[in-house]
């Protein structure tokens, strides 16, 4: 009986080998890729490759250079009024736009004072210019006639609603 069941199991173990055998042998039928498959394969093959060589020779940082920081350079723009303008007076026009750019230590903007006359000769205008670090603005738009006096400790200027000539 052992020799019967031993036997037997040798066949069918020689069975499943040689049907995996042949499984093998047999041709199965060729797929091909589209060359726009073909492409996008090659592609992401040659990004994973590229990514898989950074990873194994990853950049060293440059040193960190120490010393003083560049600071930015800054010149104001037409209509911009600025600390050094102070005791000016500025004609503009209904509609048209004048910034007053100041340093926040030097002019708390808490301090700043404006005086119109009429009350509503300038309009706040949020669209604002970029301008250094310490410094802010404060956007002004003609809205009617009049005049207004804006302080703020030493700086004083007057800006003038008047007609556009014409």
């Amino acid at each position: 009986m052992k020799k019967t069941f031993c036997s037997l199991l040798l066949v069918i173990s020689f069975l499943l080998f040689t049907e995996c055998s042949i499984a093998n042998v047999r041709q199965l039928p060729e797929h091909t890729l589209s060359p726009d498959l073909a492409t996008g394969t090659a592609v992401v093959v040659r990004k994973s490759t590229e990514a898989a060589k950074l990873t194994m020779y990853p950049m060293t940082p440059l040193p960190t250079e120490t010393g003083p920081i560049a600071t930015m350079l800054w010149t104001p723009m037409p209509g911009e009024i600025i600390a050094s303008d102070s005791g000016k007076s500025f004609d503009i026009w209904i509609t048209s736009r004048v910034s007053i750019i100041l340093n926040k230590t030097e002019y708390p903007i808490a301090n700043l004072e404006q005086n119109c006359v009429p009350k509503d000769v300038l309009g706040q205008v949020s669209n604002i210019p970029v301008v250094p670090p310490d410094y802010y603005v404060i956007r002004y738009e003609g809205v009617w006639l009049g005049q207004c006096i804006i302080r703020n400790g030493q700086f004083e200027v007057t800006i003038n609603v008047v007609n556009r000539p014409g």
